[in-house]
């Protein structure tokens, strides 16, 4: 991204254009006083890693701080200063340390000496313990003891500054001949100040200071045998570099040049020429290294950061021009080894998160990258776990969940019904994918499925599900995962498609009967249908049609119906909403004037039917799920049903052991009939006045998968509502809500 050349409050454009000249350091040596060595605290018990193929194990979530010929040393998320050894993976917690300090040479650059302070925070000690991890040896440098101020070790040479009256200058203490000198680094023109130790490589260290007769920062390359620095522009800056590294042979950094995008320069070591500038476009937080002939640059960033692919990679550009190459897929943290290499902490997706070395090869072939430790964690997207439910359960919905090794992904679940090909899709978001490590992706299925443009019910049936999760930073490929499970859901009454949800048949004044699929939308809730699909013509032949659900044994609801001779008819459905073709139950049913079905009084688990005569009587006709003879010989029931215009079954809304029935009578109050079971009714009891504005009252099921029957009403302008069952049976219906479903004045339901 193109930075704003606005210039910054404080900082006038003319600052940058008096330091363009170039600025060396000058340097002489002194003699100091000596320091005497003394013996460290013990360092904790070592513990073993486990082996790991090719590559030795380190915590997940650890930065590389340094590294020696021997082992190398890391921080780990819990800010423990750990030294791993190369032979055999061996692993010593040397600090705590404040943070996850990856200063390159706070703790000791290109070395087996391991620098260790007094303070949490290691930039703040004046007593530096130096630790020789190879031989066990220990040192103490005293910094308080001559006013010195800590900036870094380099193969165990430790750089301090002290205060001048003009600025800083700085000392470097170290083994010479066995014993600790003091050999001062002093500036010449005694105007420096801020110095800090940046970069090390094998024999030399990288210095920054603040100039004081310009604004402006300037780096020099040290000479550790000789305390000299090189000649040459010295990698003077504009502003403060982002990152900045040292070889035998270069320096390099990365920083802006003019407020605009960050820019790669490097220098040959005492050549004065102009610094060759490579713009980074992408770049914005980078770390970097230098390997032979090449120059390592990437954004700091880990897996669970990121959006953009052309942010994260780790490349490799020749330091005298070229193209660069993708090395790595991601580095969060770098440092030098002593044989000329590069340590990446990073990942590939060949062969995950860890500690990388890259080395130079010969000629122009890119650097070798190499896995030294692993943490175990695949840089790709992979799947840890899964909790799938083989079959959604009845009336519940359907709660699959998977484990993705990283949350900062783009999920993308598919649902399939297998027969017909029907599906819905659905994007979720990891818990909360802001966060590190792996993370659950969760499923609440509502049970619904895509039917064209609108939803239905998903049918029975078999089903496939695939997880397609996308990598938000790019890293690795697309993670694709697949199985099956089932939807077998027990018939309902009303349920002629065989998906579990209400179906209402409507037939018009030319005799067409219709199907619509009713379906529970949770985003807005209401109980809505699909399109029409005409079930057949010619029901125009009949006084009556009523749903009375699985009386035959079928998985599916079915249909009786009255011709006008009195002859019942059944029409077992198939289960696709369609029926079969009718057979005759029998005659005489004209003697009846209201029949209603659908309800199963006497808990047997098939749908029965109830009839009233003319002279009011009510008579319960069990079902026996044989389509030959499907109803039982009648059982009375009671008299005094005249009382009522309207006679509902309508399941169990009132948390009853079987089925219930409402009735209205002719001022519009309706009555609840507990069924207690056996084929009997309970004593009545109101639910209320104001039911006689309704056309037409229908027993339609579990329309919102609560577990409870509802009621369907239709007022004389076409509006439906419906009355969702509580279970309770002092107010077995809830409050009306307005369904999708219209139904016209000249329709009928059922």
């Amino acid at each position: 991204m193109k930075r704003s050349t606005t210039p910054r409050p404080g900082r006038p454009r003319s600052f940058r254009r008096l330091v363009t000249g170039a600025v060396a350091l000058g340097l002489a040596v002194s003699t100091g006083p000596l320091v005497s060595p003394a013996a460290a605290a013990p360092a904790e018990p070592a513990t073993r890693a486990s082996a790991q193929d090719a590559a030795l194990k380190i915590a997940p979530g650890s930065e590389i701080v340094s590294a020696g010929s021997t082992g190398f040393l890391t921080v780990d998320p819990q800010n423990d200063v750990l030294w791993t050894r190369y032979s055999d993976g061996t692993t010593t917690k040397l600090a705590r340390d404040y943070g996850q300090f990856t200063h390159t040479t706070a703790h000791g650059s290109v070395s087996d000496i391991v620098a260790l302070g007094n303070n949490p925070f290691i930039g703040a000690s004046d007593r530096i313990t130096l630790r020789n991890m190879a031989t066990g040896a220990t040192t103490l440098v005293d910094l308080k003891k001559y006013g010195y101020r800590y900036l870094g070790t380099v193969e165990g040479q430790v750089f301090g500054a002290k205060k001048t009256d003009v600025g800083e200058e700085v000392h470097i203490l170290g083994l010479q001949g066995g014993e600790l000198t003091d050999r001062t680094v002093a500036d010449r023109a005694n105007a420096s100040y801020k110095y800090q130790v940046v970069a090390g490589a094998p024999g030399k260290a990288l210095l920054r200071c603040d100039l004081h007769f310009s604004p402006g920062i300037a780096y020099s390359a040290i000479d550790l045998a000789t305390t000299k620095g090189f000649s040459g522009r010295n990698m003077l800056g504009y502003s403060n570099k982002l990152a900045t590294a040292l070889s035998s042979t270069h320096m390099a950094s990365v920083g802006e040049v003019m407020y605009d995008e960050l820019h790669l320069e490097t220098n040959e070591l005492g050549n004065l020429s102009e610094p060759r500038k490579t713009p980074l476009p992408g770049i914005h937080v980078p770390t970097m290294g230098l390997v032979g002939d090449w120059a390592l640059y990437g954004n700091r960033r880990k897996l669970t950061h990121g959006s953009d692919p052309e942010d994260m990679a780790f490349r490799a550009v020749p330091i005298n021009g070229g193209t660069a190459r993708k090395v790595m897929d991601h580095a969060t943290s770098t440092t030098p080894a002593p044989d000329g290499s590069l340590l990446v902490m990073g990942g590939t997706v060949a062969h995950g998160e860890g500690l990388y070395r890259i080395s130079a090869k010969a000629g122009d072939e890119a650097p070798s990258v190499e896995l030294v430790a692993g943490t175990g964690e695949p840089t790709k997207i992979g799947l840890l776990g899964s909790d799938i439910p083989a079959a959604q359960p009845d009336q519940r919905r359907w709660h699959p969940r998977w484990q993705l090794s990283r949350r900062n992904a783009t999920v993308i679940i598919t649902l399939r019904h297998r027969a017909s090909g029907k599906q819905s899709q659905y994007y979720v978001n990891p818990d909360l994918p802001d966060r590190q490590g792996p993370g659950w992706v969760d499923l609440e299925w509502d049970g619904l499925i895509n039917s064209g443009t609108r939803h239905e019910a998903a049918p029975n049936g078999d089903y496939t599900w695939e997880l397609t999760a996308k990598p938000r930073n790019g890293i690795g490929p697309d993670l694709h995962e697949q199985g099956t499970f089932t939807v077998d859901r027990r018939p309902a009454p009303h349920d002629y498609t065989g998906n579990g949800s209400p179906d209402v048949l409507v037939r018009d004044q030319a005799g067409r009967l219709s199907l619509e699929d009713t379906y529970h939308d949770p985003l807005n809730p209401q109980l809505r249908s699909t399109d029409r699909k005409t079930v057949g013509g010619g029901w125009n032949i009949y006084d009556r049609i009523t749903a009375v659900g699985d009386v035959a044994g079928a998985p599916a609801g079915d249909v009786v119906a009255r011709d006008a001779a009195g002859v019942l008819w059944l029409y077992l459905g198939k289960g696709d909403g369609t029926f079969a073709g009718r057979s005759k139950i029998g005659g005489g049913w004209d003697a009846y004037d209201e029949i209603t079905g659908g309800s199963d009084l006497n808990g047997d688990g098939r749908g029965d039917l109830l009839a009233r005569d003319r002279s009011g009587v009510l008579w319960f006709y069990a079902g026996t799920g044989d389509w030959r003879a499907p109803f039982a010989t009648r059982k009375r029931i009671g008299g005094g049903w005249n009382a009522y215009d309207s006679v509902t079954a309508v399941g169990d809304v009132a948390g009853a052991s079987a089925g219930d029935v409402v009735a209205r009578d002719r001022d519009g109050v309706l009555w609840l009939y507990l069924g207690t079971g056996d084929g009997k009714l309970g004593s009545r009891v109101k639910i209320g006045p104001g039911w006689g504005q309704y056309r037409q009252l229908v027993g339609v099921g579990d329309s919102d998968t609560d577990g409870r029957a509802d009621l369907l009403v239709s007022t004389p302008g076409g509006s439906s509502y419906v009355y969702h069952g509580t279970g309770n049976w002092r107010a077995p219906f809830a409050s009306r809500q307005l369904t999708g479903i219209n139904t016209p004045s000249h329709e009928t339901i059922a």
